[in-house]
């Protein structure tokens, strides 16, 4: 890093140093604060009398009742005149606020927690040592990212900047989450919540931003690097969501429903035994998912290239309005067109059949649409006329020319057809009564049917199953969609 940005940075972190130590908020002295809830209480009640009173004049009671109501009135009113008057007494005597800065980190003695609003909420602790904590984790990173960048000296490039810039990232998350915090303690009156100085709080949070820009910006291995953290971390946030269900299939119901946990427990055979009493017939609902799944994608897949391949290469009359047919079913939902499709199917006799569920997949509009869209990037109309003139005919030329070069988009088409398929549930629900031609998901939905208690560990179970296939087949058919192909192999 060249030495002008170098003593920049060093400044900006140095003066991100002194902002901890500055009045970062204010709990101002809010005496009337405590009488709010009395007024608000005693104004429902003044209300209520003054309604009673209302509907007794308008009954015609007798004046000795209107005027027991009325004196209830001036009762409440005298109550609700005297609290305001206590509120005003107080806002007037109130002093100044308690100033607080990040560091050296105790918050003032005399501000208590509201804990009505922690029990109502259950998002903060009784106690202040976790925000502590983080304020001195703040203080550490920033100090840390301040020795790394002195200790790489007059170098242009070098690891200390990549590990400060790990650091100072660190730390704007930290100071980002303290700065929340402090702005959402329940303070109890007399005194209010935090009001936050915002020119301190824009320093603390922005100078640090600064500095990680100009050390992105000047090395590239700091760039790479965050890249790969992102990338990471992304990997990380999709591959959870999985491990949670699997581990989740190995724990009970009260493990569960005590939260979280990343371990597997003890639990899968008895979890699995619950499977089987319930009558989840796992290889059944594997064998009916497997046929409607793979029969539907390969329909889907093959006669859908087949229709984008003739859409473009073919320039017939109406090309235009079959390419608007296309774009408007896809803005049709399935669900407004299921009622119409099952008196269809009935009529035709396909209840409780498979057919219904993999011939219509013949006509997917929106692979048609994703494999149209590819050909028209990656495909050369001179490699069907070389064809042709070699004297293959259409279905040669297809199977064997256009087919390979759409191998990764048909991968990626067959892979979400397969998933969309497989977890389908409405469908066959409304098609399939027949318990043998059941499909996972309809297996899996039963487990819920216990009214008295849900084994949990099972229905997680369950979906473990379900979802073990779709994982196996992406793992399968992923290199052709990462992968690149080479088209184009005629020069222009």
């Amino acid at each position: 890093m060249k030495r002008t940005k170098k003593m920049l940075s060093l400044a900006l972190i140095a003066i991100t140093i002194i902002c901890l130590f500055l009045p970062i908020a204010t709990f101002q002295e809010n005496a009337s604060g405590a009488l709010a809830g009395d007024i608000t209480k005693q104004q429902d009640k003044l209300d209520r009398a003054n309604a009673k009173l209302e509907r007794d004049t308008k009954a015609g009671k007798d004046a000795d009742t209107l005027a027991k109501d009325q004196a209830k009135v001036d009762k409440e009113q005298a109550a609700l005149d005297e609290l305001i008057a206590q509120s005003e007494a107080a806002a007037d005597n109130a002093g100044g606020g308690l100033r607080y800065s990040l560091l050296p980190g105790k918050l003032p003695a005399e501000l208590e927690l509201d804990m009505q609003v922690i029990n109502s909420y259950k998002l903060y602790d009784a106690n202040f040592s976790g925000f502590y904590m983080c304020i001195w984790a703040v203080l550490a990173l920033l100090v840390l990212t301040l020795l790394l960048e002195l200790s790489a000296g007059d170098k242009i490039v070098s690891k200390c900047y990549t590990f400060a810039s790990f650091t100072n990232l660190a730390a704007i998350i930290l100071i980002a989450y303290t700065l929340m915090r402090l702005g959402a303690f329940p303070i109890k009156p007399p005194y209010s919540n935090a009001m936050i100085n915002s020119v301190i709080a824009c320093l603390l949070v922005i100078l640090p931003i600064v500095v990680l820009g100009i050390n992105l910006s000047n090395v590239f291995n700091s760039k790479r690097s965050m890249i790969y953290v992102l990338c990471v971390f992304l990997c990380f946030l999709s591959i959870v969501p999985f491990w949670i269900m699997i581990v989740n299939s190995t724990r009970s119901s009260q493990q569960i429903q005590q939260g979280v946990s990343l371990l597997p427990s003890k639990y899968f055979l008895y979890n699995w035994q619950v499977l089987q009493s319930k009558n989840f017939d796992l290889m059944t609902g594997f064998r009916n998912s497997a046929i409607i799944a793979f029969g539907s994608t390969i329909l889907s897949v093959y006669f859908s290239a087949l229709t984008a391949y003739g859409i473009t290469v073919y320039n017939f009359k109406g090309r235009k309005l079959a390419i608007a047919i296309i774009l408007g079913i896809l803005m049709i939902p399935t669900q407004v067109t299921a009622t119409g499709f099952y008196i269809f199917m009935y009529q035709l006799g396909w209840v409780n059949s498979y057919l219904p569920l993999i011939i219509p997949s013949i006509a997917a509009a929106s692979t048609v649409y994703f494999f149209k869209q590819y050909l028209e990037a990656n495909f050369q109309i001179a490699l069907v006329e070389a064809a042709r003139i070699d004297g293959a005919g259409e279905f040669k030329i297809f199977n064997s020319i256009i087919m390979p070069i759409m191998v990764p988009a048909m991968a990626t088409m067959g892979i979400m057809a397969v998933i969309g398929s497989w977890n389908n549930y409405l469908t066959p629900l409304m098609l399939l009564t027949n318990p043998n031609m059941k499909t996972l998901p309809m297996m899996v939905k039963e487990l819920r049917g216990d009214i008295y208690r849900t084994e949990f560990g099972s229905i997680y179970l369950g979906l473990t199953m379900t979802a073990l296939p779709l994982i196996i087949v992406y793992f399968a058919f992923s290199k052709y969609i990462i992968a690149g192909i080479a088209v184009g192999g005629v020069k222009e």
